[in-house]
Parts: C-alpha cells; structure tokens; sequence
C-alpha cells in the first residue's frame, strides 16, 4: 500500500514537470520535446538563466539593504522609545521602590504610605516620636502642617527598630528634597533628548539613498537590457519557428 502512495505521488510530480514544461516552451509535444527545437529551447533557456541571474544579483543587492534600512529605523523606535519612558519617568517617577517597611508604614523613594489608604509626598515630611506605657507613637507632619498619628505596639517593636526606621524616612525625605528640587531640569533634559532621537534619522537617511542609487544603477544597468534583449530574441526565434510566443 505504502509503495502504491509513493508510486501515485512519483506520477503526480512527473505530470506536474511535464505540464510546467510545456508551459515553458509552448507550441505542443513537438517543440517542448523533440528534437528537432532543442537549439531553440537551449537558446531560450540560456536567455532566461541570465536574465533571472540579474534578478536574483538586483534582489539581493536590494534586500541587503532594505534589511540594513529595517534594522536602522528599528534602532531609531528603540531610541525614541527610551527617550520617551525617560521623559515620562522624569514629569511622573511614581512612588519609587520599596526602601522599608514597619508595621502599616511602608517606605517608598518618593512617598511613605501609611496603611492602604494614604500616600504622603516625603518632601517637607517630619516625623516625631514619642514613646507612652505600652506603645510607640510616631507624628508624621507633612508640609502643608497636616498631622498623622500612627501608633506601633512596644511588644512588636523595638525601640531602635523605630529610630531606624525614622532615621530612614529623615534620610529618604531630604534626599527626595534634592531630587524634586531638579525635576524642571531633568525634565528639559529629557524632551531635549526625545527631539534628538526623533530628529536622528541619519543612518535611515544614508541607507535609503544608497538603495536608491542601487535602485536607479539596476534600472540602468547595461547588462540588464542586454539580457532582456536576448531573452526577447529567444522568444520572437521561438514564436517563428512554432508560432506561440513563451512567457519570459
């Protein structure tokens, strides 16, 4: 059964080769088989090898260099892509990573929460302690003078796990000070380098005129026509002698 499929298979290749030839060389059994045109068909295929050798040659040369053109806007997207996540961290840099955390106080680069339900800025934030009986009390006072009181169980919290823990908020709080107070000018920074990445299209622009001129020297290409003219020789020697003109 298996020797059958291959055998049926073998056949449908042979009739397909068969047809595709005559299609090649048109004009019946005759001219695509015998003898008698094989002068002909030599002449029209050594006319078709060289003109697709100059495609392929003119292909290449072109697909190199759009390959080229690809990879440089590629990097140029990339460019403006970062330039844009840096001017957009810069204007928005969001609350910043973890730095520490106590009880419901959780430290950020640029913010302290307090609980899930308030995000105070650090810039301007003071924060006091005061030790009672059974409990720590930290007062966080913002800028604006708004006043939070969060307590922290002494039996859970040390008392030098509180003073560091403040000593960290301090630290964090004057260093976001320094790093708020050069926001305008990192923000310029950053849309001066978005416009210049933008603006780069220097290696796009010298790989596109090269294809250009690729382009336009194929276009022009002395060997090309004269492929072309003797494929068109073949084909007309071909139509005369069988009265069918072949496809290129």
């Amino acid at each position: 059964m298996e020797f059958l499929r291959w055998g049926v298979r073998a056949l449908i290749g042979v009739v397909v080769l068969v047809v595709w030839h005559r299609c090649r060389y048109p004009g019946g059994w005759g001219p695509a088989f015998g003898r008698a045109y094989a002068t002909e068909r030599r002449e029209l295929a050594r006319a078709r090898r060289r003109l697709t050798s100059r495609a392929v040659r003119g292909w290449y040369e072109q697909t190199v260099l759009r390959v080229r053109l690809d990879s440089a806007q590629t990097a140029r997207r990339r460019r403006v892509s970062s330039a844009r996540q840096t001017l957009q961290e810069a204007r928005d840099p969001g609350r910043g990573p973890v730095l520490g955390r106590l009880g419901a106080l959780v430290l950020h680069r640029h913010a302290l929460l307090i609980g899930e339900s308030e995000e105070l800025p650090l810039v301007g934030l003071v924060v006091r302690i005061h030790h009672g009986s059974k409990s720590h009390h930290l007062i966080v006072t913002e800028a604006d003078s708004h006043v939070h009181h969060v307590p922290l169980s002494q039996i859970e919290y040390e008392e030098n796990a509180v003073h560091s823990f403040v000593t960290l908020i301090t630290n964090a709080a004057r260093r976001d000070s320094a790093f708020q107070a050069g926001l305008d000018d990192r923000v310029e920074a950053a849309q001066t380098a978005l416009a210049v990445a933008e603006a780069d299209s220097a290696r796009e622009d010298a790989v596109r005129s090269e294809l250009e001129d690729v382009k336009r020297q194929q276009r022009s290409d002395p060997e090309q026509a004269a492929a072309l003219a003797r494929l068109k020789a073949a084909r007309q020697k071909w139509k005369d002698a069988t009265g069918r003109l072949p496809t290129r």
